[in-house]
């Protein structure tokens, strides 16, 4: 029961915030290309990542949280980069971070694109972006 309260209370946060999307990404691709979607959660008190990744295979949902006003700083200056979270992310004993992924873009365009990586799932997504 306590799970269950505890699930309902992180849901019922999640979605009280709007989200605006950050970029709109994309790997090159004969056939149906795996897409990317980068999107920042209308918090006050951090920014709020989500990246939700969807391919053939399926889709997973990864998120980030950074210093209030980092995504900001960082596209003024050409780039955007974090590890990508999932629930599952954990450092176990050993030393080496799991289920844990690092997406990283810059600038081509003044601005106005973006190209870089995503590496998650075992895979590395090379990819394009518009804002």
């Amino acid at each position: 029961m306590k799970k269950l309260i505890v699930a309902a209370l992180v849901l019922a946060g999640s979605t009280a915030f709007a989200d605006s999307t950050v970029l709109k990404c994309s790997a090159p691709s004969k056939g149906k290309a795996a897409t990317i979607n980068v999107t920042l959660g209308d918090d006050t008190s951090v920014d709020f990542l989500t990246m939700q990744v969807t391919e053939k295979t399926g889709s997973s949902t990864f998120f980030a949280q950074l210093d209030k006003g980092t995504v900001a700083n960082q596209m003024k200056q050409g780039y955007l980069q974090m590890l990508a979270l999932t629930e599952k992310s954990a450092q176990t004993e050993d030393g080496v971070i799991r289920n844990t992924g690092f997406f990283g873009v810059s600038s081509d365009n003044k601005g106005a694109s973006f190209s870089g990586f995503m590496a998650a799932n075992g895979n590395i997504y090379p990819v394009s972006c518009t804002k």
